[in-house]
């Protein structure tokens, strides 16, 4: 691969800091076109902790950025569109096929929680994707869905997908263990062994099958998605049922196999025993499942095998309790209580279910507007886990609540605390008429589902559950200057499960830095290495470069390395420093280039005029660094070419890193708004 910058004249140093975006990933979704099923009203939503106004970019890959701001008292909601065709859907003639311009990846300055509600098929269903973070990124996944095994008839609604989203370029994907005879939408002739896929960054891939065939019925349940890079992965039904009839939305995003577990409680609601189904996958050969505390396995599974547990299952309190010998894949279905003999098995939901964990956080703040999806209402309602004796908070529209406090409102009813069979470190519960925001605070461990119901219609998914390394924040100590030292602060959100920390600068222990939060004085390398004491968990952050403010030295609020004037005396910098000069890079001196993995013929061509060619080895992860050393302080500009060789422009399948002297600024001109920033694997950079 081959990459061409034309460097154009001399800069002074290079760039503030930038912020360290929390992000999001949604892969697209997909299903049925048929008017009994097919996607109709989609919203996003996003919420925060933070009182204060928390700054976010939502990435429509493929189509432009939207900026925004959200607080605690303001969620955010972006109306996606309507029908088969939008942002989030797939529609399917494109399953099956790599997609540039489907899903989402949302970016904010500090911790927020995502969501997709859908309303589908004339009203008549309903579904939510809660995206699990950084948590959702992984390399091996088995998917999960409503059954289809009974249902009368299966027809094209039936729709049972998985997607993927990538995260980096060169992503090699490959399915296994899908059952024989499945026949994949517009892949037919893969059979069940589809070939593997590339994907780079940003891209999408959804595969799919429907009914009438019966061997699709069940046909991805229990199939491996496996990848060489981190992906996100969707996965479920749009439409299906676990009975014989009604069809339903039921779908969530899952994470991979390390973050699963061996421990699982599960709360049924209210729907009949066919609909409230637990499906459990095993990832691994000889999983041995154990109900309720019996000390003989009720179950042994294979790799890619799964069994499903219907409402008999569950005790005369409504809690299973499940325990298995390896890590398995959780899923839920819950239905809700409908005499209509028409509607018997409707309101199905699947959520994608935390294993129990002492790193699981104590505190869900807040969920946005829990009974709706866009102007349509629902029953709100909340199940949730804890450990046995702790205290439970509640605050609804921001009133603070007791269990006792809010059992007392009108329209809400508290059913707990409840114990569960088997297992007598939890207690349940159930909270049914909920409205507005929710934030759930517990002193002990805390698992959170939150739904809606609504007619034949219900959504949600799990809140809690899954620990994912500590993300770090930027905060400015002062609203009005940048961000940058020494107007920066560290911090882990209090939310997080952490409650142990030592601070590093450039991989050394800070002497005192042993809170949540640091202030750095000098530019660097920090991390944190965090703990949760309860079960001695350890781990650490990314490394975070902070720079120094660039210098403005006439305060003309234009960064030196920039301004055409900095030193505001009207002369232009081109002339008091003999002019704009190209870079003799045909001259090595001062230039150094190292290569990594297969080596190209030439890795680094300069010439006289400024221009110069990179190229690597065709082998995947290849590279070649160029470090240009300058025996005093130079000002330097890096344009991309305006016309070349074709086959020395870069292309989508490498990609360009500019770094400097941490203690140097490398200041973004991006007035057409063309430059799309890693804000995780660049978290020093920052447009301005």
């Amino acid at each position: 691969m081959k990459k061409n910058l034309l460097i154009c004249f001399l800069l002074f140093s290079i760039s503030c800091l930038a912020q360290f975006s929390k992000t999001h990933y949604l892969p697209p979704l997909s299903g049925s076109e048929n008017i009994s099923s097919s996607a109709q009203e989609q919203f996003l939503y996003i919420s925060t902790p933070n009182s204060n106004p928390v700054n976010f970019k939502i990435l429509q890959l493929g189509n432009s950025a939207i900026s925004g701001t959200v607080s605690k008292s303001n969620p955010y909601v972006l109306d996606i569109g309507f029908g088969i065709n939008t942002q989030l859907m797939v529609r399917e003639n494109e399953v099956s096929k790599v997609l540039s311009d489907k899903g989402f990846i949302v970016e904010a300055e500090d911790l927020i929680y995502v969501s997709v509600r859908v309303i589908a098929g004339s009203g008549n269903q309903s579904g939510e994707i809660v995206s699990k973070g950084l948590a959702a990124l992984g390399t091996e996944f088995r998917v999960g869905s409503l059954l289809n095994t009974n249902a009368q008839p299966y027809t094209d609604n039936h729709f049972t997908f998985v997607s993927i989203l990538a995260t980096e370029n060169n992503t090699s994907v490959s399915f296994n263990d899908i059952k024989p005879g499945a026949s994949l939408l517009n892949n037919a002739s893969a059979s069940n062994t589809p070939a593997t896929i590339s994907l780079n960054r940003g891209e999408s891939f959804v595969m799919a099958v429907q009914g009438p065939l019966n061997a699709n019925r069940d046909a991805l349940i229990g199939s491996l998605v496996s990848s060489d890079k981190p992906i996100v992965v969707n996965c479920g039904s749009f439409t299906g049922s676990n009975a014989t009839q009604n069809l339903d939305l039921g779908f969530d995003q899952i994470v991979s196999s390390e973050r699963t577990g061996k421990e699982y409680i599960f709360i049924k609601s209210t729907g009949r025993d066919d609909a409230e189904v637990v499906l459990l996958v095993a990832n691994e050969n000889n999983t041995e499942i154990y109900l309720n505390g019996n000390v003989s396995p009720d179950y042994t599974l294979n790799a890619g095998e799964y069994v499903a547990l219907k409402g008999n299952n569950y005790t005369s309190k409504g809690n299973l309790y499940v325990r298995t010998s390896k890590n398995v894949f959780a899923y839920q279905t819950v239905g809700y209580l409908n005499n209509d003999p028409d509607r018997l098995y409707a309101n199905q939901e699947l959520f994608f279910v935390p294993p129990l964990s002492c790193e699981t956080p104590h505190v869900i703040d807040n969920i946005p507007f829990i009974e709706r999806i866009g102007s349509r209402i629902y029953e709100g309602r909340v199940t949730l886990i804890t450990q046995a004796g702790s205290s439970l908070t509640f605050e609804i529209n921001g009133t603070t609540y007791t269990t006792v406090s809010l059992n007392a409102l009108p329209g809400i009813t508290v059913t707990g605390p409840t114990a569960v069979t088997g297992n007598v470190n939890y207690t349940t519960y159930t909270i049914t008429g909920l409205k507005g925001d929710v934030g759930v605070f517990s002193s002990g461990q805390l698992y959170l589902a939150a739904y809606g119901t609504d007619d034949a219609a219900t959504f949600g998914g799990f809140y809690s559950g899954f620990t994912f390394k500590p993300e770090i924040s930027f905060s400015l100590l002062d609203e009005t200057k940048s961000n940058c030292i020494p107007n920066t602060k560290l911090s882990v959100n209090t939310l997080s499960p952490f409650d142990i920390f030592q601070w590093y600068y450039n991989d050394n222990p800070i002497a005192g830095a042993t809170r949540g939060s640091y202030t750095p004085t000098q530019p660097g390398y920090y991390y944190v290495k965090a703990t949760i004491g309860d079960c001695g968990t350890v781990l650490l952050s990314d490394k975070i470069p902070v720079s120094s403010c660039p210098s403005d030295s006439d305060n003309d609020l234009v960064n030196d390395n920039i301004d055409i004037d900095f030193d505001g005396d009207g002369i232009l910098n081109c002339a008091e420093s003999l002019g704009n000069k190209n870079i003799d890079l045909s001259d090595t001196t001062g230039i150094s280039t190292t290569t990594n993995g297969t080596a190209s013929t030439t890795p680094f061509l300069g010439t006289t005029t400024g221009d110069f060619v990179t190229e690597t080895g065709f082998e995947n992860g290849s590279s070649v660094t160029v470090k240009k050393v300058f025996t005093q302080p130079t000002t330097i500009s890096f344009e991309y070419v305006a016309t070349a060789n074709p086959s020395d422009l870069l292309n989508d399948s490498g990609e360009f890193i500019l770094n400097s002297d941490i203690n140097k600024t490398i200041t973004i001109v991006n007035p057409n708004d063309q430059l799309l920033i890693d804000t995780i694997l660049m978290a020093s950079m920052r447009a301005v």
